[in-house]
């Protein structure tokens, strides 16, 4: 009688269980099918594909908007997108499954397992330059990476990208202390795609997909367009709403593959404990190496909190492990919750597409969840964005002001006007303007970064988080500039005071 009590139980537990996931799925399908709509009319970005997961499982995608504004093809489950540096969790396990079957240690110098190739020379020791810290962005490497060149381009070789090659900023070398603090460095990743291919004797991306994609089911990934993939693609699209072609990356390692959101949950979900006990690593890496992609680096001198191949967040219940990726017309970013098993894929098609969009998916997709899991991130998310307003319309108010009280003057003839002006006084407006100008020009053009070497288009408006509430701020400060001018050009009269 008590077995079939438990027995009763546990079929009753498991159904309310059940049931719990139906309304989870349910609540969060819903949160994003309404957020991602209002989110591309918002950011003015042509279209995204969602992916998610829940106990461990993909279990829905969905497309929202364009795959291509030149032809109005609509963007569904099956598109396809580069996932641009959400390449860099996959590089991780292909780097801990060569450690597990003992062909790399993960803590030796880097440059053993190069075929001969090393580092520049610099002050640093070169020791700490290891596949471990190189995955946590710990190995004091400079920054920039393969930034892609025309489709008919000729690929240089993974030796002349190491020497500078089709590379931003040059040369991969040693640029702060291994292992002090973390500096994110795209480069660093072609020095573990040249130890694999040492290693194994075979193209990096054919060792990953038999040993990586093709166990996890990932179908639909690739390491570069192939026919088949370009046929279903999501195309990028310029911060203009310009297609733009699929440029051709001499490197895979950082950001090669292209995939379609399922096939990214799929990777999400194998981190995992899936159901029916399936444990974390599905079988390519072991517990015990997925853990280690969600175990803090031990920066010297820094608390980032940096995973191999994630950001990590600990200040919440949950942890939260972040990845995003940017490439010329795609931004993608995933959040991955082991802990309780749920994930989310974003992949976007366009240079507007950033933290902003992604929060205003991810967020309420958080919030259709048991407990919330990503309140802290997206409180952080909201509060940057709110600061974002609210400088740019204190800027705007100032301005005005400023603005209204020199026209009541003037009408009031307290003030002479711009004509009578000193040339000093012009000189000074006309620098303020010229800052102004700068401004606008280092924000919201490529100009600064072609005369750098980087190609047309690339990361225009640059190293905001939220770029289109920045626009708030651009159009405040020039309201506020454009106010002090017009007082600097209309002095007071003499003997004039304020009322």
């Amino acid at each position: 009688m008590l077995r079939m009590l438990v027995a009763l139980a546990s079929v009753v537990s498991a159904g309310l269980v059940e049931a719990q996931t139906r309304d989870d799925l349910a609540a969060a399908v819903a949160a994003v099918e309404a957020s991602a709509p209002a989110a591309l009319v918002r950011h003015g970005v042509p279209g995204v594909a969602v992916a998610m997961v829940i106990d461990g499982e993909p279990v829905w995608a969905g497309g929202f908007g364009v795959a291509d504004v030149e032809t109005g093809a609509r963007v569904t489950a099956d598109s396809v997108f580069e996932i641009a540096s959400v390449t860099k969790p996959v590089t991780a396990w292909a780097m801990l499954r060569l450690a597990e079957e003992g062909r790399i240690d993960l803590d030796a110098p880097i440059e053993t397992y190069l075929g001969g190739w090393t580092l520049p020379p610099s002050e640093f020791d070169h020791s700490g330059v290891t596949g471990r810290s190189i995955l946590a962005h710990g190995a004091g490497l400079g920054a920039g990476g393969d930034s892609g060149g025309p489709p008919a381009a000729s690929v240089p070789t993974l030796v002349e990208a190491a020497n500078g090659a089709g590379m931003e900023y040059g040369p991969i070398r040693v640029t702060h202390p291994p292992g002090e603090a973390y500096h994110y460095s795209s480069k660093g990743f072609v020095l573990l795609e040249m130890a694999v291919e040492t290693i194994t004797g075979e193209p990096f991306a054919l060792y990953v997909t038999r040993e990586v994609l093709d166990p996890l089911g990932m179908t639909d990934s690739s390491f570069g367009w192939t026919p088949g993939l370009e046929a279903r693609a999501a195309w990028g699209h310029d911060w203009y709403g310009r297609r733009l072609p699929h440029y051709s990356h001499a490197t895979k390692a950082q950001g090669g593959i292209v995939a379609t959101a399922t096939d990214v949950a799929k990777f999400l979900a194998a981190s995992m404990s899936g159901p029916d006990g399936v444990e974390p690593g599905r079988g390519v890496i072991s517990p015990g190496s997925v853990k280690a992609t969600f175990t803090p680096f031990p920066f010297e001198a820094d608390q980032s909190a940096v995973g191999l191949g994630y950001n990590l967040h600990l200040d919440g219940e949950t942890l939260v492990a972040r990845k995003s990726g940017d490439h010329r017309g795609y931004k993608a970013i995933v959040f991955s919750m082991p802990e309780i098993g749920a994930g989310l894929v974003i992949l976007a098609n366009s240079d507007r597409a950033a933290p902003g969009i992604f929060a205003d998916i991810a967020c309420p997709w958080s919030e259709a969840l048991p407990g919330n899991p990503m309140r802290n991130v997206c409180g952080q998310l909201r509060t940057l964005r709110n600061a974002h307003w609210f400088a740019g319309g204190i800027a705007a108010l100032i301005g005005l002001l400023i603005s209204g009280r020199v026209v009541v003057d003037l009408r009031r003839r307290k003030r002479d006007g711009p004509r009578q002006s000193s040339a000093l006084r012009r000189v000074f407006a006309l620098l303020l303007l010229a800052l102004l100008m700068g401004w606008w020009v280092y924000w919201y053009s490529d100009i600064p970064l072609r005369l750098q070497g980087f190609p047309p288009t690339f990361y225009t408006v640059r190293a905001t988080l939220w770029p289109t509430a920045f626009v708030w701020v651009s159009l405040g400060l020039s309201a506020l500039i454009a106010g002090v001018c017009l007082a600097v050009l209309s002095p007071r009269k003499p003997g004039q005071t304020r009322a």
